[in-house]
């Protein structure tokens, strides 16, 4: 058999593989109005929009399926390999491509332009019957993964979305909230210098005043704090890769006794050897494990030392473990202490700790982001430990 024949045949082959419905005479018919065609890797076939004039049928090699969203995004909605074929909706009178097609590997197929088919259809109406009624029981298909896959990628969209208008909405409150908090520490510590400045304050009274302008400026040291946090928490995708827990839970230790001023409180350290590493957002991780750090220098009175424990929850998941010796939460707070601008210490209390309120809840955020959870576990009088269990694979 000559390679001229071998050729023959593996178009027919080829043909009779994507079209079964053809009969062996209607499929010899076809192939008179195919010809070869080769194509580089990464090159567009078809470009979604174009004019389409010609039907394809590949014979080795993969191609994707581009469709664009209407912000210009690409998405791959499926690929194509051997036997399979695009470009059918050009059989169907002048029309647009609907898609963009891009080789992925070199691929070789066979090119069937429409003007030729209908040379060699109009004298064959069982050929065009049949190829047409498969070609649109292909299209159909199609469509419906296209939809199904945008369906996918919207949701996922949607998501995202709604991800960053929480993450808004919460900076958003806490920013309102921050301006009305300043006023208040801002008004007293003008109101006492004004008096001091006059000389209309001695003895007692200025030890007093003194003492109040030191517990305002305090206070206006915790919400700086606050403001920092809500900066570095600002709306965007989150960055997933593998990271180390030990060295993200040290960096966060490092910021958050920048922060505090609690470089001289004691922390006692406990890491599993061979922790594996977890696919996590790093700066998001810090973020939130250096808010609960915070949280456990805050509510420790005296500069009592706090405990960091890193382990494998189990073969799936990781856990970090914040624990301090503080004041302790009581049980029907627990509901509680992660919404928004939520404070422990009442008015009268021997306690007042500066801030908004804001730690449990930006830490909640990412842990929840990573799909993660926070245990609680508290005693009144006798401390808390907060535990972020996290996936060690992202969702």
């Amino acid at each position: 058999m000559t390679t001229q024949q071998l050729i023959a045949n593996d178009t027919l082959q080829l043909l009779q593989t994507a079209f079964p419905d053809l009969s062996r005479n209607n499929i010899e018919t076809l192939a008179e109005a195919a010809r070869e065609r080769k194509f580089g890797a990464n090159y567009d076939i078809c470009r979604e929009g174009d004019r389409g004039t010609s039907l394809y049928i590949l014979e080795e090699g993969e191609v994707c399926i581009i469709v664009h969203a209407d912000d210009h995004q690409e998405i791959q909605v499926d690929t194509l390999g051997p036997a399979q074929y695009f470009g059918e909706m050009a059989f169907l009178g002048e029309t647009s491509r609907m898609a963009t097609i891009r080789t992925l590997t070199q691929c070789r197929l066979l090119e069937i332009h429409r003007d030729d088919f209908m040379a060699i259809a109009q004298t064959n109406p069982s050929l065009l019957r049949t190829l047409l009624r498969q070609i649109i029981g292909h299209i159909q298909r199609t469509d419906r993964a296209v939809i199904n896959e945008l369906n996918v990628k919207n949701a996922a969209l949607q998501s995202a979305y709604a991800d960053l208008e929480a993450q808004e909405k919460l900076r958003s409150q806490v920013i309102v909230t921050l301006s009305h908090e300043l006023r208040t520490p801002l008004t007293s510590i003008r109101g006492y210098l004004g008096l001091i400045n006059q000389g209309a304050m001695t003895g007692n009274s200025l030890e007093a005043g003194l003492a109040s302008i030191t517990r305002n400026v305090e206070k206006m040291i915790g919400h700086t704090n606050d403001l920092l946090l809500l900066y570095e928490m600002r709306p965007r995708a989150m960055d997933m890769d593998y990271i180390s827990v030990p060295d993200a839970l040290i960096e966060a230790l490092n910021t958050a006794r920048e922060t505090m001023e609690a470089e001289g409180v004691g922390v006692k350290m406990d890491i599993q050897p061979d922790l594996p590493d977890i696919q996590a957002d790093r700066r998001g991780l810090v973020l939130a494990i250096r808010a609960m750090i915070e949280n456990a220098f805050k509510f420790s009175p005296n500069a009592t030392p706090i405990a960091l424990h890193a382990y494998a929850e189990n073969s799936e998941e990781v856990a970090i473990a914040i624990e301090d010796s503080g004041i302790g939460i009581p049980e029907n707070e627990f509901n509680h202490i992660f919404d928004p601008f939520y404070r422990l210490e009442k008015e009268g209390e021997t306690h007042l700790f500066p801030g908004l309120g804001v730690g449990l809840t930006i830490a909640k955020f990412v842990v929840d982001r990573h799909h993660g959870r926070i245990r609680v576990n508290s005693t009144v009088g006798e401390g808390s430990t907060f535990t972020i269990v996290l996936p060690r694979h992202s969702a």
